[in-house]
């Protein structure tokens, strides 16, 4: 009768024991496991989703605009320029450079900006293009930094004089014109222009480095200089030292003459007209940029200026 007692109780004992590791394992594996296993299905899934990006350069461009508000305008443009430098794939970097470049100009060209003026008495026999040669700045920007009515020049008339120490730089694969500004022996971005479209010459190998041969302007398709009345109406472009490189505004759509159709008729049947398609028109080469942005070009770079385009 013992042995039967200690059997059983053998038996009750072991089925207890299966039966607390079975629960031990179910209870493992429902609240360690399957979560684990949730969770990392989870993370799957989040990762196969097209999550935005966040943008670190947008609270950077936030903080340097208050500054700006806040009448520290210096301190805001310095803090976009480290956010161009510290985030360039920043969404925010084009409004931020379009910021700087306006604020470059207006200090440029402000009467309580004093860095790199001159005050020019004008001598007899001295004409806009001859001072503006000698004291390396353009016709436009004397006109722009002293505020003339007129071109006429009188001796003892005062003159404000800017060095106009530039050169543009081309990216092709980004479509930019950028203004660089040599101050001492260092070069910083001064302003960025958008180019509608850069078509160069076929054979141009980048990179390349060329100065500006010349400031053209035509009005009726002649030649005007600055002092010409109409000088603010004209077509102007800037040319490059290489044949084909030139910055202007894009080409006006020209008109093309449609030929009469030809009359075909085959044998036995009645004419039929087919049209002639008209000429296929060359394209123009050009670095093409809107008419405001040339006009402001023209007061800033000057013939001689350095013109590099890179890839």
């Amino acid at each position: 009768m013992a042995r039967t007692q200690i059997k059983l109780l053998i038996f009750l004992i072991t089925v207890g024991l299966v039966t607390g590791t079975l629960a031990m394992g179910y209870w493992v594996y429902m609240n360690i496991l399957l979560k684990e296993s949730q969770v990392e299905s989870d993370i799957a899934a989040m990762k196969g989703k097209d999550r935005p990006r966040i943008d670190p350069g947008v609270r950077r461009f936030e903080a340097a605009v208050e500054f700006i508000r806040s009448g520290r305008t210096e301190e805001g443009r310095d803090a976009l320029y480290k956010l161009r430098q510290q985030f360039p794939d920043s969404a925010t970097c084009a409004e931020a450079m379009r910021i700087i470049g306006e604020i470059n100009m207006d200090q440029m060209f402000s009467p309580a900006n004093q860095a790199g003026r001159k005050d020019y008495i004008v001598q007899p026999g001295n004409t806009l293009l001859g001072i503006a040669t000698k004291h390396d700045t353009t016709i436009d920007a004397i006109i722009r930094a002293s505020g003339l009515m007129s071109f006429n020049l009188q001796p003892g008339d005062h003159l404000t004089l800017i060095p106009m120490d530039f050169h543009l730089g081309v990216s092709v694969s980004k479509k930019q014109v950028m203004l660089l500004r040599k101050v001492g022996d260092k070069e910083y971005l001064f302003k960025v222009y958008d180019a509608k479209d850069i078509r160069l010459p076929s054979g141009t190998r980048l990179p390349v480095q060329m100065e500006l041969a010349g400031k053209n302007a035509t009005f009726n398709g002649k030649t005007i200089l600055p002092t010409d009345p109409h000088y603010t109406e004209a077509e102007k472009w800037l040319s490059g030292t290489k044949a084909g490189v030139v910055i202007r505004t894009s080409p006006a759509a020209k008109a093309v003459p449609v030929e009469a159709p030809q009359v075909v008729a085959a044998k036995g049947t009645s004419p039929v007209a087919v049209p002639v398609p008209p000429p296929a028109a060359a394209a123009e080469t050009g670095i093409f940029l809107p008419h405001e942005d040339i006009e402001e070009l023209f007061a800033l770079v000057r013939k001689g200026s350095k013109l590099s385009l890179v890839r």
